[in-house]
């Protein structure tokens, strides 16, 4: 293949790695403001709403590894294609659904797609880029995915107020069979020529104890920790993880090289996009949800003020894969972090019930931090595998962002419920008539549906009682950002300390052979 060629490829693969990259968190966040809408068409509990988020970001969690796994044996190129046109198919039916339960499976079909996309996107790349160049692919990935989270809401909100709610997924369609078609013609197939088989057994107990961890850390705000249902699902979970360890350490090629956790700045580079999760994207779903049921915004009301949480990730993907050749990774990734988390801070001491100029310039620190490392987080994991398991080293990379993200969704959910109701009992105790309900109308005030609420209130309480949720939601909300805060501190601290050597270029380096059986502890 000729040098020019070889550049087409390479560019070609950039493009549609990164346009689909924006695609998928845009339709993790574009959700969170078509739900009103949605509920309107469909008319169903406010909590049976919130599966059309669940259902994507759980199918998306539980699949990752999988699609690393399939991609190193069958082609990265081959999953990641049949990943993009699984979620472009699904992108139609959800868009298209005449209800509420095909919109659910749809949703849950684009999860599914998403996990071959994603688990298999970054090992395309590590194939086309070395050196610097990978750096800079990385950064521009980087951007992609933080631009996709963060203009969800825009997006979503100007999609919602001018074709209806069915447009914040059919505007997938157009873009998933443009980069269909560009990938067939100008990527590259790539496979771990390593892997023999699929690990059957892995696959089924990691798939198995994620979704039973990302539910019940999802439902457990709405029907409450000690549910009998919960703590089975997290017993359940549990001991598919244990058994997950002890089959891994014997197969002779896992599913996840647990080998790889031994190393500090693995460790290290995969917790940071667990924290980056949980601590900046995780809120950009109850924020929307604050700007529209608190301050009465409409869905691009609510998306425009979310564009300074947004805005910096346009330069400081670029910004970031500058400083990366200039500083260690390890002081990188804690500077990023330490910004989300005083940008966090700022958010927290916003005076409650105050519009979204208050917000405006935490969001920017906090976008400023996380689009300076939202590329290298993944260029480091990447850079010191071999090349030849950089499927599975993306799909452990991409494993940690999605479950941070539903962790973030359900702590967070399960801090701001908490927050939200000791504050609604306080506010409203005294409200006559409402003493005996206010446990079920916090969990529904915490959800963000509070006009839906204060209207199901008797109506001589209704006006204190909507005073009393704005009030409630907002403490919870500032909770929240403290808890964000908290967590991105002690993500920083752990890069810092995690972190100790560069990343090496190892896209030409021959595969580690060694049997992993040989590793028995």
């Amino acid at each position: 293949m000729t040098p020019k060629l070889r550049m087409s490829y390479a560019v070609s693969t950039l493009i549609v790695s990164s346009v689909t990259t924006f695609l998928l968190p845009l339709d993790y966040t574009v959700a969170s403001v078509a739900l009103r809408d949605i509920h309107r068409d469909f008319p169903v509990s406010f909590s049976d709403q919130q599966w059309v988020i669940n259902g994507y970001t759980m199918a998306f969690a539980a699949l990752l590894m999988a699609g690393g796994g399939l991609a190193d044996l069958f082609g990265r190129r081959k999953v990641f294609l049949s990943g993009l046109a699984i979620f472009t198919v699904a992108s139609l039916l959800a868009g298209l659904a005449p209800t509420v339960l095909w919109l659910n499976v749809g949703r849950v079909a684009q999860g599914v797609g998403a996990a071959g996309m994603f688990s298999s996107s970054l090992a395309l790349l590590v194939q086309e880029f070395t050196g610097p160049r990978r750096v800079h692919a990385f950064a521009v990935f980087g951007v992609a995915s933080g631009l996709g989270a963060s203009l969800g809401p825009f997006i979503g909100g100007l999609a919602v107020d001018l074709g209806g709610w069915r447009w914040a997924f059919l505007l997938n369609a157009p873009f998933g069979i443009a980069m269909l078609i560009l990938g067939l013609m100008r990527t590259r197939e790539s496979k771990d020529p390593h892997a023999t088989r699929l690990d059957f057994k892995g696959l089924v107990l990691f798939s198995g104890a994620v979704l039973l961890a990302v539910y019940s850390i999802v439902m457990a705000p709405q029907i409450g920790w000690t549910s009998p249902t919960i703590i089975a699902a997290l017993v359940a979970a549990a001991v598919l993880a244990i058994a997950f360890v002890f089959v891994e350490l014997r197969q002779i090629y896992p599913l996840i090289d647990l080998r790889l956790f031994t190393q500090r700045t693995f460790l290290g580079a995969s917790l940071a996009p667990l924290v980056l999760s949980v601590a900046f994207w995780s809120l950009f779903l109850y924020t929307p949800l604050y700007f529209q049921g608190v301050l009465g915004y409409s869905p691009l009301q609510a998306g425009m003020a979310m564009l300074p949480f947004a805005i910096p990730l346009f330069g400081a993907g670029p910004l970031g894969a500058r400083l990366a050749n200039r500083i260690s990774s390890r002081a990188l990734l804690a500077i990023g972090q330490l910004l989300v988390a005083a940008g966090a801070t700022l958010l927290a001491f916003a005076p409650l019930n105050s519009d979204w100029t208050n917000y405006a310039i935490g969001g920017l620190i906090s976008g400023l931090g996380t689009g300076l490392i939202n590329g290298e987080m993944s260029n480091v994991a990447i850079s010191i595998v071999p090349a030849d398991r950089s499927g599975m080293a993306s799909g452990i990379n991409s494993t940690m962002r999605i479950v941070g993200m539903n962790v973030g969704f359900g702590g967070i959910g399960a801090v701001m419920a908490v927050a939200v109701s000791l504050d609604l009992t306080a506010q409203a105790g005294g409200i006559h008539g409402l003493q005996r309900n206010l446990s079920t109308l916090a969990t529904e005030v915490a959800t963000g549906n509070i006009n839906g609420t204060a209207a199901s209130v008797p109506a001589p309480a209704r006006a204190g009682f909507r005073a009393a949720a704005d009030h409630a939601f907002a403490t919870g909300m500032r909770t929240a950002f403290i808890v964000g805060a908290c967590v991105a501190l002690l993500g920083a601290i752990a890069s810092f300390a995690l972190i100790r050597r560069p990343q090496a270029d190892t896209a030409s380096e021959p595969a580690d052979t060694q049997p992993l059986a040989d590793a028995q502890p």
